[in-house]
């Protein structure tokens, strides 16, 4: 029985299920009668028997194929078709089992995936946060990398001129031109409007890239305006044999210098204006 007429039985009502039963013990009851009288005929005819025109003998032989299963095989038939629907309804409980098993395998493995997602990943950029990029460099398997740190320049006049949900399309916008921007590295933001590029050593000249490029990015703000932009960056090797925070430190160093170098040219050009 397969498991749509299982399920289809298991929700049906008794009396329903009552009619099945009996139709099926009547089904098999008229199936044992023919075939019995069938198989006797056959023995009769090829034993040669005759039928009696008259008496006891003749009417039995006529007869008994046709009364004895008759007699018999409702009561045999019956437990069988008892025996059938419970099991019929057993598999459908177990079918049922597995199917509420499977579902929770698949709510608890989706659980398990955002809590890893909550633990590794920053949720307003969708990209690794502070301890995601942690793990990353510190299982980089002895591989000589690149590391280059930024952070937006006056950030915090971004929200407090356009409002908190502008700065978050900035750092969106900032995050997506990263990704983009290095397609083979990894992207991480560290927290507040700092971010990590990590890449092959061997391709470090995309880091002078990202740091042009994002020396001035145009952002969709919220209410339809667009505003310009800009990023300080900084870079230092990653060794295989090196420690990742010195390497954050020295990038930081350098980014931080590029801000004072761009601070001190704002600076002249101002003193030059005037």
């Amino acid at each position: 029985m397969d498991q749509v007429t299982a399920s289809a039985e298991q929700s049906a009502p008794p009396s329903s299920r009552r009619r099945r039963l009996l139709r099926r013990v009547a089904v098999e009851t008229a199936l044992a009668v023919a075939g019995s009288t069938a198989a006797c005929y056959a023995v009769y005819l090829a034993l040669g028997l005759s039928f009696p025109s008259g008496g006891v003998g003749g009417v039995v032989m006529l007869v008994a194929p046709i009364a004895t299963p008759l007699l018999v095989a409702p009561f045999v038939a019956l437990p069988f078709a008892r025996a059938g629907e419970r099991i019929a309804r057993l598999l459908e409980e177990v079918d049922e089992t597995r199917r509420q098993l499977t579902r929770e395998v698949i709510e608890r493995t989706a659980v398990q995936q955002r809590l890893e997602e909550l633990v590794w990943c920053d949720p307003l950029t969708g990209l690794l946060n502070r301890r995601g990029f942690f793990n990353l460099t510190g299982g980089r398997a002895e591989r000589d990398l690149a590391l280059l740190v930024l952070d937006v320049d006056d950030f915090k006049t971004v929200n407090d001129a356009w409002g908190h949900a502008a700065g978050d399309a900035v750092l969106r916008r900032i995050g997506t031109e990263l990704c983009n921007l290095a397609p083979t590295g990894e992207v991480a933001r560290l927290g507040g409007d700092e971010f990590a590029v990590v890449v092959d050593l061997p391709h470090a000249e995309m880091l002078e890239a990202i740091a042009v490029h994002l020396a001035g990015v145009r952002v969709v703000l919220p209410d339809g305006n667009e505003a310009t932009v800009s990023c300080s960056t900084g870079w230092a090797p990653l060794r295989a044999a090196g420690s990742v925070d010195t390497a954050l430190a020295a990038a930081d160093e350098a980014m931080y210098a590029a801000k004072r170098r761009r601070a001190n040219a704002l600076r002249l050009a101002g003193d030059a204006l005037g």
